[in-house]
């Protein structure tokens, strides 16, 4: 980054993926909790958790084009820290379901877009002086599994501590965000809708429609696990175990991305990861087992932190470098919004219907389904990257 050493600006960049991981270290596990205890239903608490995938669909496109057109994507990411404390602040005085939509809404507006701007800055940075993505994002998962592990320790009950600790660590984040660096000057201004206009390249529109499947295919995972552990007579210990052997071997995986990753394309590793998420999801469909879950859960490695840091290499390929941010936005918007919102709605309903191990059965069959349609984009020797369009 121009003014700034190299070694400086990988430690800006690790730092926060580590403190703004940490802080969803602690509101992915324990805030459902939280909002329980303010004697909401299942179903507030449910809608109120599906109101982040929804946001995520709208807001990244729109921060991301501002990031792009404006080459100031450090600054901007300032302003949407600020928003996202601020937001996060009024959950301390928010009791009600309204007053929670309205809470959560603001701060999912602010930090949905938290990762596509970082992983933009951190993809410029790599491109200018070298060195490893996946070793800039690791940072991110080790924050994450060290706030879940000391917090889950720390607390006794569900109370306040659970917003004033991750709002602590989000006010961290708005004097961190100074050290980030901007990669380049304004180039072209892109065209407000140069974003949607991605979806033209046939590669970009085949990754979204595997990695929102994909995606889609994780919810059993991420919204069920617990309740199918309980359901099977199993130890609330089962969840927490499978869980944490599955975030280190996240970390494993993004370590050694590089090593045995790094000269492999994009879409072949994605084509694996989701074979081997498929493979995944199949053993849990046909095991009641704790030692089994346990045993499947490395496997996360691959389902997630391959997943993640192949998709930021197969855009870094075919999207031009002054509409990164706004090709990270649209990734966001496509996976995390329409194959988190899909997911979350329907496996919970699904899980009922099904019951979780048949659940867990058709989440493989759909990974299948994103292993082949990501291999139907065109090998890396082939001409990829799209030109940028000016308004």
């Amino acid at each position: 980054m121009p003014g700034q050493h190299p070694a400086a600006a990988r430690v800006s960049l690790a730092g926060f993926y580590f403190l703004y991981y940490a802080t969803v270290g602690i509101v992915l596990p324990f805030m459902p909790a939280y909002l329980k205890s303010l004697s909401l239903s299942a179903t507030q608490v449910g809608l109120l958790l599906s109101i982040g995938p929804l946001v995520s669909l709208l807001a990244p496109p729109i921060w991301g084009h501002l990031a792009d057109r404006t080459g100031r994507a450090a600054r901007v990411l300032t302003g949407l820290t600020c928003g996202a404390a601020l937001a996060f602040s009024l959950l301390l005085v928010a009791r009600t379901f309204p007053q929670l939509v309205a809470t959560l809404v603001t701060y999912g507006v602010f930090a949905s877009s938290f990762t596509p701007l970082i992983d933009s800055l951190a993809m410029h940075h790599v491109a200018r002086t070298g060195g490893s993505y996946a070793h800039l994002r690791l940072f991110g998962s080790l924050g994450f599994i060290a706030s879940s592990v000391v917090f889950g320790l720390w607390v006794t009950r569900v109370d306040r501590t659970l917003v004033v600790t991750p709002l602590v660590l989000l006010t961290l984040l708005i004097p961190w965000t100074l050290t980030l660096r901007d990669s380049a000057a304004p180039g072209p201004r892109p065209h407000p809708l140069a974003g949607l206009r991605l979806l033209r390249h046939p590669d970009i529109r085949w990754l979204l429609a595997a990695t929102c499947l994909h995606w889609l295919a994780c919810a059993p995972y991420h919204g069920s696990l617990s309740i199918h552990v309980m359901a099977l007579g199993l130890s609330p210990a089962v969840v927490g175990l499978t869980a944490g052997a599955g975030v280190l071997a996240e970390v494993a995986v993004m370590a050694l991305y590089p090593r045995l990753a790094g000269g492999l394309a994009p879409r072949h590793v994605l084509g694996f990861a989701f074979a081997t998420s498929a493979l995944r999801w199949g053993g849990m469909a046909l095991t009641s087992s704790a030692g089994m879950l346990v045993a499947l859960a490395p496997l996360h490695g691959l389902t997630f932190g391959a997943f993640y840091v192949a998709c930021v290499a197969f855009l870094a390929r075919r999207v031009p470098p002054e509409l990164r941010a706004s090709g990270q936005a649209l990734f966001a918007a496509v996976t995390f919004g329409v194959g988190g919102l899909v997911g979350y709605a329907s496996s919970g309903a699904a899980y009922d219907w099904l019951g979780g191990h048949r659940l867990f059965a058709v989440a493989g069959v759909l990974e299948l389904v994103a292993a082949v349609l990501v291999l139907q984009a065109s090998p890396p020797s082939e001409p990829e990257v799209l030109p940028a369009e000016a308004s």
